[in-house]
């Protein structure tokens, strides 16, 4: 680079300057470093994340179904499908793959002529631990008080 100086009493004088600069073309290997270290750092956050989701929507749908396989288990039992009686372990006929079981528990109500009755729906993939459950509690009128009455009134 040439500079141009002013001397006193004289003309402009040419000198060189020591310092060269260069026009610079192109990235140092230590920024494409660094832009592809921050690329994979957000690409990792955002693969978690959406992990994350992927698990959180899996656990909804799991508890969804345990609430709509209670609820159909325990309408059941008031109904009068099934026996109101306390059992364990049992498998819906509907899931294909066994993984959803069932167990209800019939106790007395407190009152004369009410039952309490628990359904516990629970999803077990690998036949041990349950990944999604729900209970639902119930009191209902026990049957057998009407049923009795029934046969008093027709003898």
């Amino acid at each position: 680079m040439i500079s141009i100086l002013r001397t006193a009493g004289s003309k402009f004088q040419k000198t060189k300057s020591k310092h060269r600069t260069c026009a610079r073309r192109g990235l140092s290997l230590l920024e494409v470093l660094i832009s592809v270290a921050i690329f994979l750092g957000a690409l990792t956050v955002i693969m978690f994340a959406l992990n994350t989701g992927q698990r959180s929507e899996i656990a909804a749908r799991l508890q969804s179904e345990a609430v709509l396989r209670c609820e159909a288990v325990m309408g059941e039992i008031v109904s009068g499908v099934s026996e109101a009686m306390s059992s364990d372990g049992n498998k819906f006929t509907d899931d294909e793959e066994g993984n959803w079981e069932w167990s209800a528990e019939v106790t007395d109500g407190g009152v004369t002529g009410l039952l309490q009755v628990t359904v516990v729906v629970e999803h077990k993939p690998n036949g041990d631990t349950p990944n999604a459950a729900f209970s639902l509690v119930r009191y209902m009128r026990d049957p057998q008080i009407f049923l009795d009455a029934a046969m008093q009134e027709s003898e």
